[in-house]
C-alpha cells in the first residue's frame, strides 16, 4: 500500500501598523477590548499542484463552530477572520479522498494561508455484469444522505417502491413549498418551488427546461435528491442563476 501525505503550508502576511493612523489624544476603541482575528485563505491543489475548483472547505474553531466556502476556479478559498488558536479544516470534492487537516491560527500574530494537497480516488475497472451494486453506485448519494440530510430530502428505490406513486412528481406532494399542477401536454405534472422551475439532471446530466415526469418514471429511480434551495447543494451542480428554484438529482436503475 503506497504512503499517502497531504501538505498543509502555512503562509504568513504581515501587518503594518500605518504611522499617523492612531492620534494620541484618540480616546481608546471598544475594539481595542475585542480578541484579535486573523484571516484564513488557502489554496486546495491536487498531487501534481493544479487547483482543484469545487471543492468544499469546512472549518471548525474551538468552540465548535463551523463556517463553510467552496473553491474557486482557482482552487483558492476564504474562510474569513478567526480568534487566535486551533483550527479544523475539512476537504472534500468528488473524485479525491477527503482530507482533514489542523491549523493554528494567529501565529506570530499574522494571517494564515494554507495549501491542502487532495490526493485523487484510484480509479477501478468495473467488472461486466447484469446489475451494478447498488450501494457502490450510488456511493455519493449515501454520502451526501448521511451529511446533508437537514438541507434536502433523499429517498431510495426502498422508499419511493413503499410510497407508490403514479408519476415521479408525485413524491413531493408532501414536501412543503412544492406545488404540483397537472401538465396534460408533457403525460405528468409540473413541479414548482416558488413559482420556480427546480433543475433536474439525470444521472450526472443536466437536463435543461424538462419536468421531472418528463425524463423518468417513478419504477426506474434508483434514488433522488432533491434541494429545495442552494443551501446544502452539491457546488457540482450549483448554478447560480438557479439557486431559488431548487435542484432535482435523479439516479436511474442500471440496465
Amino acid at each position: 500500500m503506497s504512503n499517502r501525505t497531504v501538505s498543509v503550508v502555512i503562509r504568513s502576511a504581515l501587518v503594518c501598523a500605518i504611522p499617523g493612523l492612531l492620534s494620541a489624544q484618540a480616546a481608546p476603541s471598544a475594539a481595542a477590548d475585542r480578541p484579535a482575528t486573523y484571516e484564513v485563505t488557502g489554496v486546495i491543489t491536487d498531487a501534481a499542484r493544479e487547483p482543484v475548483p469545487g471543492a468544499e472547505v469546512t472549518a471548525v474553531d474551538a468552540s465548535e463552530r463551523a463556517r463553510g466556502a467552496v473553491t474557486d476556479s482557482r482552487g483558492r478559498f476564504n474562510l474569513g477572520r478567526f480568534p487566535a488558536g486551533p483550527l479544523s479544516l475539512n476537504v472534500r470534492r468528488i473524485g479525491y479522498d477527503a482530507r482533514t487537516v489542523t491549523v493554528e491560527v494567529g501565529v506570530g500574530g499574522q494571517s494564515t494561508s494554507v495549501e491542502v494537497v487532495l490526493l485523487a480516488v484510484a480509479a477501478e475497472l468495473a467488472g461486466v455484469s447484469v446489475t451494478a451494486d447498488a450501494q457502490g453506485r450510488l456511493r455519493e448519494f449515501y454520502q451526501r444522505r448521511q451529511e446533508r440530510a437537514a438541507f434536502a430530502r433523499f429517498l431510495d428505490s426502498e422508499d419511493i417502491r413503499r410510497r407508490g406513486p403514479a408519476n415521479a412528481s408525485d413524491l413531493f406532494r408532501s414536501v412543503p413549498g412544492v406545488n404540483i399542477k397537472n401538465n396534460p401536454a408533457a403525460g405528468g405534472n409540473a413541479l414548482r418551488i416558488r413559482n420556480c422551475q427546480p433543475m433536474v439532471w439525470l444521472d450526472g446530466q443536466r437536463a435543461p427546461g424538462a419536468e421531472l415526469d418528463e425524463v423518468i418514471r417513478p419504477e426506474e429511480i434508483a434514488a433522488i435528491e432533491f434541494y429545495p434551495s442552494s443551501a446544502g447543494t452539491p457546488a457540482q451542480y450549483l448554478e447560480r442563476e438557479n439557486r431559488l428554484c431548487g435542484l432535482i438529482l435523479v439516479w436511474t436503475k442500471s440496465r
